[in-house]
């Protein structure tokens, strides 16, 4: 492990911001760092070395999955990004909804604001009946407003398109053909809890090799499939390597087409602007948001961040994969920002090409 890395590891550990973590930074197809630190708790039994094997709750990484499985959906239904919510849910074609788009939903601007987690004390029969009866916070198409409603939305019309559920179709559509064996859905399923991160602690519970958010919990629960389409998946860095090396390379993996260059490309077409006046939001994806991936990254720099930790970010032009694996909610969620470590991390990784 480079010193410079080592440092910022040592710094973040000793502070609490994270007990360890896996990184794996990459620069024009050259892996510059693929390494591990720390301990998966601060604490026994629960605290093992982590190394570049050990399984992470990646959280809302799982949203560019749900991304790249609609595009790959659409495709083979021959459906557009710009079809209307309502034409797969009628409930949604009432005034204020009817003009909510895929695409709407993909960059977070459509109007939509109900946590997901308020869905919990219903049953997910009534999720999307909930969803569509709620006052929406805007105009749809008229401010970005972060929402894991979105993306439970667009995993439910991937099902109703492919007719089988969402874990299932990225299992076999994503997963499989980039031989990503250390990624799943139910890992204690497949996996020793000594091979997994835990996530939170409080005096009931410890979660450990389940789902840390509570919505994706409750449909695991109800619905026996691992997939609410905003978290679920676990993983480590070198799998989701191989994922953005996909994004990298025009939708490609060692020959094996996943995407189309057209369905890479379309994450940039018309981004919606942030509240931040440099971050945008493309299809599934974060453009230019410096608050994780620093002010050094390239313009066309695209990324995601998770709940419990993780970072991924990319640029198609340099060849730059940065991704970084932590359970920072573990014991608890109220932790100091791991953010200002992953800038620095991503600093580094820029720096070498420099």
């Amino acid at each position: 492990m480079p010193d410079k890395l080592s440092s910022i590891f040592e710094e973040a550990i000793a502070k609490q911001i994270f007990s360890g973590g896996q990184v794996w930074l990459e620069s024009n197809s050259q892996v510059l760092a693929h390494c591990s630190f720390g301990t998966t708790a601060y604490d026994a039994p629960y605290s093992h070395t982590v190394t570049n094997q050990t399984l992470y709750d990646v959280a809302s990484l799982t949203k560019l999955f749900t991304t790249t499985a609609l595009l790959i959906a659409l495709r083979q239904a021959e459906f557009s990004i710009e079809t209307p919510l309502a034409e797969f849910f009628p409930e949604f074609a009432t005034h204020d909804k009817r003009s909510i788009t895929l695409r709407d939903l993909l960059q977070h601007n459509s109007g939509i604001d109900l946590a997901i987690q308020s869905l919990i004390a219903i049953s997910p029969d009534e999720w999307i009946t909930h969803i569509a009866q709620a006052p929406l916070h805007s105009e749809p198409k008229t401010k970005v407003l972060y929402s894991c409603t979105n993306f439970f939305l667009l995993a439910r019309v991937i099902e109703l398109i492919c007719k089988q559920p969402l874990d299932d179709y990225i299992t076999t559509q994503i997963l499989q053909p980039l031989q990503m064996q250390r990624t799943a859905w139910l890992p204690r399923s497949h996996f020793t809890l000594e091979e997994i991160a835990p996530t939170e602690r409080d005096e009931e519970h410890l979660w450990h090799g389940v789902v840390h958010d509570e919505a994706a919990r409750t449909w695991q629960e109800f619905t026996g499939h691992a997939s609410c389409g905003n978290s679920g998946l676990f993983s480590t860095a070198e799998d989701l390597a191989k994922f953005a090396a996909m994004w990298c390379h025009n939708g490609t993996y060692q020959s094996m087409q996943i995407l189309t260059r057209e369905e890479v490309e379309s994450i940039f077409d018309n981004p919606a602007r942030e509240l931040n006046p440099i971050a945008r939001r493309g299809l599934g994806w974060q453009l230019n948001a410096t608050f994780f991936m620093s002010e050094k990254a390239p313009a066309d720099a695209a990324g995601h961040t998770g709940f419990t930790g993780p970072t991924l970010w990319l640029s198609r032009s340099t060849g730059h994969i940065c991704i970084i694996l932590n359970n920072r909610v573990y014991p608890t969620r109220d932790t100091l920002s791991r953010f200002p470590y992953h800038r620095r991390i991503a600093r580094w990784l820029i720096n070498q090409a420099i």
